[in-house]
């Protein structure tokens, strides 16, 4: 199957399209009209003064609106207006402009000045504007062809688990010990590939939710279950806090957050020892949710503690391969929710603590249930 992963040709800009030319020096001009207009209105409050910061607001609004050309248009166009209509010669210049009743100054100099001025101001934006674009062509460049690898990676990742499971039926020890060998290096490629496909998303922001009124300390209560299996295999125990009265209702996505809570929760169980004490607790705190994970593991670096929520960026080197964008999925997750996510931990080998902060539902709504 092919894709086409990135367009190699870049988009015009209209600015400097053919088929706009006419109306952007339209709208160049009519914009010079308008500022020559509320110029006179501010007349009064301004005096004498020349209108250098009304011409370069323009000019540098026009092109961070339309482009570097109807900038440059309005610049020249309010530049010329400005200095025939406005301009005062300034008595500092030592030129003398005998056409102007003797007044020292020069009004040709004081143009080019204004003039100069807007154009540098309105080079300054495109150059904003044009890197801008640049990396947002980049961005989607890699977005598609990440999206591609993972699409490509998935079809043959199936058929080598599939083979491995066909040989799985031959009873030889050898055959059983490259069976096992396969599925586990299939299952971490597995990994890879879906924390691929959440970058995908995070960078689309294609990750939506589905609100919905949820009791909080249910969706907790499905996150530990679904824990256990690892915990066993580990020896672990984890301890739960999540009494039902009262009951914690939030608007969101009770699959999305228990999402949330699960990763953390294997966060702790894959960075913690063999036998290490994990505890997750959910109370409420002056009207907002706290849903707290502790952990006796590895612990956290203090220049780390804001640095892992952002990806592909792991705390340790220690622990289950990834790509480190497991965290940064949470915080997103958290935030379309209206909540708050920190990370606490007093250094290596001291354990850390994950603090999830959610709005919650008013006690009229709970009335209203019962």
């Amino acid at each position: 199957m092919s894709l086409a992963v990135a367009r190699s040709s870049r988009r015009v800009r209209p600015s400097v399209s053919r088929s706009d030319l006419i109306p952007e020096i339209g709208i160049s001009t009519g914009s010079v009209v308008l500022m020559i207009t509320a110029h006179w209105l501010l007349l009064p409050y301004l005096g004498t003064k020349p209108p250098l910061v009304l011409i370069t607001v323009v000019a540098a609004a026009m092109t961070f609106w339309r482009g570097l050309g109807p900038g440059l248009v309005a610049s020249m166009v309010g530049s010329a207006v400005g200095s025939s209509l406005f301009l005062v010669p300034d008595q500092r210049l030592a030129v003398v402009n005998a056409g102007v009743n003797g007044v020292n100054g020069s009004v040709p100099i004081e143009t080019l000045m204004l003039f100069g001025g807007s154009l540098f101001t309105c080079w300054l934006i495109f150059r904003l504007k044009s890197d801008n674009e640049d990396i947002e062509v980049d961005e989607v460049r890699r977005t598609d062809a990440m999206a591609f690898v993972a699409h490509e990676l998935r079809n043959p990742l199936f058929n080598i688990q599939m083979a491995a499971s066909m040989l799985d039926r031959d009873p030889s020890e050898e055959t059983q010990r490259a069976t096992r060998l396969i599925l586990s290096s299939a299952t971490r490629l597995g990994n890879v590939i879906d924390d691929l496909a959440d970058v995908i998303r995070l960078q689309a922001n294609k990750i939506q939710i589905a609100p919905q009124d949820v009791c909080l300390q249910d969706v907790v209560m499905a996150a530990a279950e679904a824990i256990q299996p690892s915990l066993q295999q580990r020896g672990q125990t984890l301890e739960i806090d999540a009494a039902l009265n009262p009951p914690l209702f939030v608007r969101g996505d009770a699959v999305r957050l228990e999402q949330v809570f699960g990763n953390l929760l294997s966060n702790a169980c894959n960075y913690s020892p063999e036998g290490a004490y994990i505890m997750i607790t959910c109370r409420e705190d002056s009207g907002r949710a706290l849903v707290t994970v502790r952990d006796s593991g590895i612990g956290i670096k203090p220049d780390m503690l804001e640095r892992i929520f952002e990806p592909f960026v792991r705390g340790n080197s220690v622990g289950p391969n990834g790509l480190g964008i497991g965290l940064t999925l949470v915080r997103n997750l958290v935030a379309q929710h209206g909540g708050h996510i920190s990370a606490h931990s007093e250094g290596i080998g001291r354990g850390s603590t994950f603090v999830v902060t959610l709005p919650t539902l008013p006690p009229s709504y709970l009335a209203r249930r019962t």
